[in-house]
């Protein structure tokens, strides 16, 4: 066991794989606790959460890769003081630092939880918007079993969605087939879009 221990120790702590992987467990074990601490109330979960926004904080001076995730934190922090508009307009500056930046997955995220948050308000169309959102940002960036997670979670939580409609995307033209052809050769079914009553 000591051997191993001193193998952990003598390890180069400041190497960038480390620090990528320091920083994304940062962010997700941030974001984990603010969830755990609004669903138990747990004060563990929310100092858990403040500490990690904290680190964040350090590493934001680089925007192009923490700011972003920095917003989404901060923004999960305010959903957990119930600080509404201030939330709101943090997911806002999440989605838009992770589109700038071009963090899909990370953008993804950030509609997603922001869905949560619109869902938790009981403003159900800007929720559907905004998960609708994270669903083609997932399968952008090619996590087609998250982004059909998604869909099933609106179905299966928004029990007042009523119709399933189809949609091409903007820039995008049908095919004789009902697929959407993007015109790379590349075709993709239609996006279903939900209807609340």
């Amino acid at each position: 066991m000591k051997v191993l221990a001193e193998k952990y120790y003598d390890f180069n702590l400041h190497t960038w794989t480390l620090l990528h992987i320091h920083t994304a467990h940062t962010f997700y074990s941030g974001l984990v606790s603010s969830w755990v601490f609004r669903k138990s109330k747990d004060a563990k979960w929310a100092d858990r959460a403040r500490k990690a926004k904290l680190l964040m904080t350090k590493w934001a001076d680089c925007k192009w890769n923490f700011q972003n995730k920095l917003y989404l934190m901060e923004a999960e922090e305010a959903f957990c003081c119930n600080d509404i508009a201030n939330a709101e307009y943090l997911y806002e500056k999440a989605l838009s630092s992770a589109r700038e930046h071009r963090f899909i997955h990370e953008e993804a995220l950030a509609h997603e939880l922001a869905g949560h948050f619109f869902l938790e308000l009981n403003r159900k169309g800007t929720a559907v918007e905004h998960f609708m959102q994270a669903h083609e940002k997932y399968l952008e960036w090619g996590a087609v079993a998250k982004s059909n997670s998604v869909l099933e979670f609106v179905q299966r939580v928004l029990g007042k969605v009523s119709s399933l409609a189809t949609c091409t995307l903007p820039g995008l033209t049908s095919s004789s087939n009902g697929n959407v052809d993007d015109g790379d050769k590349n075709t993709r079914k239609r996006m279903p879009l939900f209807c609340l009553d």
